[in-house]
């Protein structure tokens, strides 16, 4: 078990190191100049030299790589260009609205998609089976920010049951709430599609195997089976499934803030981005990325926990 810990910490650090570098060389390869952004299309040659100097942007890109992760394993992520503030504390303030937006849509996403990909199992070939893939297929189908927009005209526009703006700074839970509800609603729903279809396809197979024919023969209860037996040797695959999407989500929510107006590392990263704020993005970039590959490697270690035959893969 050890060694399967050890393993999994490697490959989180090769998978950061190399997301972090290719967002540093795409970066760069933006057109545009930061130091022009600050001061402006009439600064002089000379203060633009400078500020270029300054910010260490005169030099080769390699070197200016070198000195990026000389300083990111100090956990030095530079500052901001525009702000002057540090970019990893100007990320981290931005974290809370995308992380609760994240966890609100995926706690949407389980609570529909795992019970409805059962049902559809359960129900294959039926009225149920076909409707609940119908809606799965759709809600894959259609881009997270097109069924934003039609929640706003509908829920919002139509029927007013939600605000149109998903953040608020009214004191209180509740008004909380209703705001992020519509926006976790969108994000929520989008996931839940992919969820409910891979959850069908695990249980399907698993439903299928021989210790089930044994327990249905046996006597056992549908009840007991599907919830108790089958739906246990399905975890593995609807964990992983879960694994992903959430990280599938936490792009998806920064579309759903910029759609919603809501403010997060959506709206951090996009400015940093049309600013040419190198260490902005960079810093953005590397949260995104620690966040996502480190609840892989999390789940990784739980499915070592779960099926000892993985550890030993």
């Amino acid at each position: 078990m050890l060694f399967y810990v050890a393993r999994c910490a490697a490959q989180l650090a090769v998978a950061l190191v190399g997301i972090v570098t290719v967002a540093f060389f795409l970066m760069r390869a933006i057109p545009g100049d930061p130091a022009i952004y600050m001061l402006g299309d009439y600064a002089t040659t000379e203060s633009l030299a400078a500020l270029r100097a300054r910010l260490g942007l005169d030099l080769p890109v390699w070197q200016q790589y070198g000195m990026f992760l000389a300083s990111a394993a100090r956990g030095d992520l530079g500052a901001s260009v525009v702000t002057g503030q540090s970019a990893l504390a100007e990320i981290w303030s931005a974290v809370p609205p995308s992380a609760e937006l994240a966890v609100a849509g995926m706690a949407i996403a389980i609570a529909f998609g795992v019970p409805l990909g059962i049902v559809a199992a359960v129900r294959q070939g039926t009225f149920v089976d076909v409707a609940v893939m119908a809606l799965a297929l759709g809600g894959i189908s259609f881009p997270v920010f097109w069924l934003g927009l039609v929640a706003i005209l509908v829920l919002s526009h139509d029927m007013g049951l939600f605000p149109a703006l998903g953040a608020t700074s009214e004191p209180g839970l509740w008004p909380a709430i209703h705001h992020l509800a519509l926006p976790a609603l969108v994000l929520g729903l989008s996931v839940a599609a992919y969820i409910a279809r891979l959850t069908r396809s695990a249980m399907l197979e698993v439903l299928g195997q021989d210790h089930i024919r044994v327990a249905r023969a046996m006597g056992v209860p549908e009840r007991r089976i599907v919830w108790h037996l089958a739906l246990r040797n399905a975890a593995i695959p609807i964990l992983a499934v879960i694994g992903v999407t959430f990280a599938w989500s936490l792009g998806n929510a920064i579309l759903v803030e910029a759609v919603f107006s809501r403010p997060g590392l959506g709206s951090t990263i996009l400015k940093a981005i049309l600013a040419r704020d190198y260490q902005l993005v960079q810093a953005g970039v590397l949260v995104l990325a620690a966040a996502v590959v480190l609840l892989n490697t999390l789940l990784d270690l739980v499915y070592g926990a779960i099926d000892p035959r993985l550890r030993k893969a």
